[in-house]
């Protein structure tokens, strides 16, 4: 990381190549403790994660680059791709054209290092771009997972909801916190145009 603090951060496209790597990254229990139990083999993490990397699956993964040093994964889809989840996101909000990502770091020096509000700052601009018609973003947080919503307020969202979601991935009832961004907050508007433009 730079002298100065700010990490340069990236995204590409996840790859095939990086199966092994993501799998050591949700082995990792620093992870597992909030994204559940690990693909059981590389098979079974190709088999998961495959269809994210041929198309066949709307979510859309990318591994987040840090000062060219690959440290972490970040995804994005459409709500209304998922349909039993944007149901399960109405107690909190009408979900209906807003995109969701979710994100993790890896490798555990770099946790609290700055490295999550700077990567998912840098995410949502391009999202937005990725999907024109989508008017936020929302991510749910396990509220005793501190690190992971205090880097989305620190990137600008800010929290609509703290009560109970289903969770229809887990077949489970739990506490959760639910943060949005706007698409205003994130992509400016175009300027006005000035008289010499008339």
């Amino acid at each position: 990381m730079p002298a100065h603090g700010s990490p340069v951060i990236d995204v590409r496209p996840l790859e095939r190549r990086d199966l092994a790597l993501l799998r050591r990254w949700l082995t990792a229990p620093h992870v597992a403790a909030w994204w559940g139990a690990p693909p059981a083999d590389g098979e079974a993490t190709a088999a998961k994660y495959g269809p994210l990397i041929d198309g066949d699956d709307p979510t859309e993964m990318f591994v987040v680059v840090v000062d060219r040093r690959p440290a972490g994964v970040i995804q994005r889809y459409r709500i209304d791709d998922e349909a039993e989840w944007r149901a399960a996101l109405a107690p909190a909000v009408d979900a209906s054209g807003m995109a969701g990502i979710d994100y993790l770091i890896g490798e555990l020096d770099l946790v609290g290092r700055v490295v999550g509000p700077a990567m998912i700052s840098t995410f949502l601009a391009s999202t937005f771009e990725r999907y024109p018609d989508c008017r936020a973003v929302v991510v749910d947080v396990d509220p005793e997972n501190r690190a992971s919503w205090r880097a989305l307020e620190k990137a600008g969202f800010r929290r609509i909801y703290d009560g109970d979601l289903f969770d229809p991935e887990e077949g489970v009832t739990a506490r959760t916190l639910v943060h949005r961004i706007d698409r205003e907050d994130v992509v400016p508007a175009s300027p006005p145009p000035s008289d010499a433009d008339a």
